[in-house]
């Protein structure tokens, strides 16, 4: 999305929004900054997103730069299995899981193979007390399916460029470093 694509979308959201004003003097500054956390999406989609967000939203307030982002990702969100659904997949690949645990692993959606981890624990809870699979068993693979979901989504909004920039970072100091650093020692 271009400067000039940001500015007509502030103008828009101007427009629909009588509550929405932006300064003069703030205009340029509004500018930029919209445009350097929108940049890296097509203006098709910003302008898709916008609609979502004024046909769907009812509160009368303009959408901040992360709504519209958000309602850029609302389509695919609807795609998503709920912790439910995805928990039914998965007791229904434990029942069979004693015998054919990586036949039924790899007919898991990705997402759901990536919150069981392997065939393995598949074959593991296949032989577990069906008391256990209903609670604990359950309440865990929810609990990690749901943090895969909230990455993913996080993942989708951060624009990539500043996910390298984190990366490089993150990959510059290594968890010896990090951790000499917190017990006040030097790295080896």
């Amino acid at each position: 999305m271009t400067r000039d694509e940001t500015k007509e979308l502030l103008m828009t959201i101007q427009a629909v929004y009588p509550n929405f004003k932006v300064a003069k003097e703030q205009m340029s500054i509004t500018i930029n900054a919209w445009n350097t956390m929108l940049a890296e999406y097509p203006v098709e989609a910003v302008n898709a997103a916008f609609q979502i967000y004024v046909k769907s939203n009812n509160t009368g307030f303009a959408p901040s730069v992360s709504q519209l982002i958000g309602c850029m990702f609302k389509p695919t969100e609807n795609d998503q299995l709920t912790e439910g659904e995805a928990w039914a997949l998965v007791k229904r690949a434990i029942k069979d899981g004693g015998y054919h645990a990586e036949e039924r692993f790899n007919e898991l959606p990705p997402l759901v193979q990536r919150a069981v981890g392997g065939a393995s624990m598949i074959h593991q809870w296949a032989m577990v007390d069906s008391d256990e699979i209903n609670t604990v068993v359950m309440s865990n693979f929810q609990r990690t399916y749901k943090a895969i979901l909230s990455k993913q989504d996080f993942n989708n909004r951060v624009p990539s460029a500043i996910a390298d920039v984190v990366r490089l970072v993150a990959d510059k100091v290594s968890p010896q470093a990090r951790l000499a650093e917190l017990e006040g020692g030097e790295q080896e």
